[in-house]
């Protein structure tokens, strides 16, 4: 797990005060979050020393609780910074519709170390929100593949709007970082029935899971112009984009 230490971090700890950040209830902030989905968690002790470390979101307790996987810290950070009543501001990227970050203060309540090593927050009653894209992204599930620096893999494309995609890769498979130029393109087997354009762009943000890798995109114009022409052959099956 990622991990990082620092000093009197009072504007990681207080998400309200930034720019572009909305209030709402947290029963539908915690809703627009994915199981399994990667956590920035920032940990303040009562002398203001601050520790950030990545980890995975397990869901919501009916008990008002976050559950958490205990990060693979060392015991003598775990020790220290996980301990019940330090207070702890939690970041996470919601992929869905719009996309939107995530933010709020809570408390660390407990940790346990088995069965299984989780650690529980309380749910404040009001998270922040802050909108990422101007526009929805639609759900689909079309194979795909990536090219990155001479590199070409599989992958799957999750959602489109005009103006970006998100699409997944192997856990295993060669890791893209922020600002990385990217080209996607379908599937070969499906440009044999229509016409495609590759999407060219940059990455933005990326997550991990067991199971996937998962990139955003924003597409430069070549790219929104090969956007334009996949969704002009797409039509909505009920939950989800498929090919006309």
């Amino acid at each position: 797990m990622e991990l990082k230490e620092e000093d009197h971090s009072e504007r990681l700890s207080n998400p309200s005060s930034e720019k572009g950040f909305t209030s709402i209830n947290s029963t539908d902030a915690l809703a627009m979050l994915e199981h399994g989905g990667e956590l920035t968690v920032t940990i303040t002790t009562p002398v203001g020393r601050a520790f950030s470390c990545k980890t995975l979101f397990i869901g919501a307790h009916s008990h008002n609780l976050i559950l958490a996987e205990l990060p693979n810290l060392s015991l003598e950070d775990t020790g220290f910074f996980f301990q019940s009543g330090f207070w702890a501001t939690i970041r996470a990227i919601s992929p869905r519709g719009e996309g939107a970050l995530v933010s709020f203060k809570t408390q660390l309540e407990y940790v346990l170390h088995s069965p299984i090593p989780i650690v529980a927050f309380n749910i404040p009653n009001i998270m922040q929100v802050n909108q990422l894209r101007r526009e929805p992204r639609y759900n689909l599930d079309l194979p795909a593949s990536v090219k990155c620096q001479g590199i070409k893999m599989e992958c799957q494309m999750r959602d489109l709007s005009v103006h970006g995609c998100r699409f997944v890769t192997s856990p295993l498979s060669k890791a893209f970082q922020a600002s990385d130029e990217i080209t996607v393109c379908i599937h070969e087997a499906l440009a044999k029935k229509h016409k495609f354009q590759s999407m060219t762009g940059h990455v933005r943000n990326s997550q991990s899971s067991i199971h996937y890798a998962s990139y955003g995109v924003e597409f430069d114009e070549k790219g929104i112009e090969g956007s334009k022409l996949l969704l002009s052959k797409l039509k909505f099956s009920g939950n989800k984009l498929i090919l006309r």
